[in-house]
């Protein structure tokens, strides 16, 4: 477009960005922005000179496997001013982000709900594929519950940080779709942008009330929900299903008090998902999706590889109705191989959250001069990665 200008934030663009995001997504002071910079960056958009767009960028480590995190971008609050939108200053400003973010990033990715709005195909369209699927869980709890949990002051998880560790690492530490726990994770979440511009009632509740911690739950209230609804931002036992289950019959009894629900969000792969269903939450359809695009291909399949020894002697090329190009070359190459599907399949081999076998089987991905051995080595190689979600990463 004549005269747009795409380019990466800079300090003095504060007052522009949220000139488009707080019309749309809600207040956000300067001092607010200016707190979170420069982990948070963003995508300008500048037609003849006067601001016209903005992406967010949240910059964080994301884990796409146990024990193996990248560095990510994740949209948010992304808006074009009105006079300014169907004009194809959205995608403009994703193709400069690709660029500006590329090497300090793997992938772009947004949380996306509503798969047939036009926002979806806004992020469909400008190169995002759908990694996670995630559907809400809501519980009308019943009168007469009780529990050993104990909600306390959410100090105590600041507090009791190894302790909460070791909790969230024997649930979680088998998956992958979601942000490292570290010391200080927790205060960095529930400090950020996304609590200013959506302030919340945060409850903590421990199980049991007194001595050693074997589970924990954070939730929230939004001041702004009519409904009130308690929201599950995360939720870890050590003792399996008995400590999840107290802490969230321990939130449903503040939710009955307060005539309410409990709702939480569960992918295929939640531990508690199967709990849920005994409790009596009722499942809706998938209404949330982790959405990425990866922006180097090349680095990124050198990351996720488990075994690299395996395909030390491929050359493999990657072919999609779009693209193609040299994804990985061996220190001892001496086959090369084409990789041919559709972008969502490479998108998902190189996030692990592809089952290589099964889409070479089912003709999602086929390989050209591929020997017997190839498909099953990329499969080792490259190894499906279950994905937990937490409503605490969300931004």
């Amino acid at each position: 477009m004549q005269g747009l200008l795409c380019r990466e934030y800079c300090p003095e663009d504060t007052a522009d960005v949220l000139a488009v995001r707080n019309p749309i997504f809600g207040p956000l002071s300067e001092e607010d922005w200016d707190r979170y910079c420069p982990r948070m960056t963003a995508g300008m958009a500048y037609l003849d000179g006067e601001v016209a767009g903005a992406i967010p960028l949240d910059q964080r480590d994301f884990l796409l496997a146990p024990q193996l995190s990248v560095p990510v971008a994740f949209e948010n609050a992304v808006g074009v001013k009105e006079e300014y939108r169907s004009r194809g200053i959205g995608g403009a400003i994703i193709e400069a982000a690709r660029e500006f973010m590329a090497d300090r990033c793997d992938l772009l990715m947004v949380y996306r709900g509503a798969e047939r709005t036009a926002g979806y195909r806004f992020y469909h369209k400008s190169g995002h594929r759908y990694l996670l699927y995630l559907a809400q869980v809501r519980w009308d709890p019943p009168s007469g519950l009780s529990s050993d949990a104990q909600r306390v002051d959410i100090e105590m998880l600041h507090n009791h940080q190894d302790e909460i560790l070791r909790v969230y690492n024997s649930t979680y530490s088998s998956s992958g779709g979601h942000a490292p726990r570290r010391r200080g994770y927790w205060r960095e979440a529930l400090d950020g942008q996304i609590f200013i511009a959506v302030p919340a009632e945060i409850l903590f509740y421990r199980y049991p009330g007194a001595g050693g911690i074997t589970a924990y739950g954070i939730f929230e209230i939004r001041e702004h929900d009519r409904e009130g609804k308690i929201e599950a931002l995360e939720i870890a036992s050590r003792t399996g299903l008995g400590g999840a289950r107290e802490v969230l019959q321990a939130a449903a009894v503040e939710a009955y008090k307060r005539n309410t629900a409990v709702i939480d969000y569960v992918s295929v792969h939640h531990p508690y998902r199967h709990l849920y269903r005994e409790l009596g939450f009722v499942e809706d359809l998938r209404s949330l999706i982790i959405m990425g695009q990866v922006i180097n291909p090349q680095r990124l399949f050198g990351r996720v590889c488990r075994f690299p020894e395996l395909v030390a002697d491929l050359k493999i090329n990657v072919w999609t109705p779009t693209k193609d190009y040299v994804l990985f070359e061996g220190p001892g190459a001496k086959k090369e191989i084409i990789l041919e599907a559709k972008d969502i399949v490479i998108e998902r081999l190189l996030t692990r959250r592809l089952d290589v076998m099964s889409a070479f089987r089912h003709d999602l991905l086929t390989i050209r001069n591929e020997d017997e051995d190839i498909a099953e080595r990329l499969a080792k190689a490259l190894p499906f990665s279950p994905w937990c979600y937490h409503h605490l990463d969300w931004i």
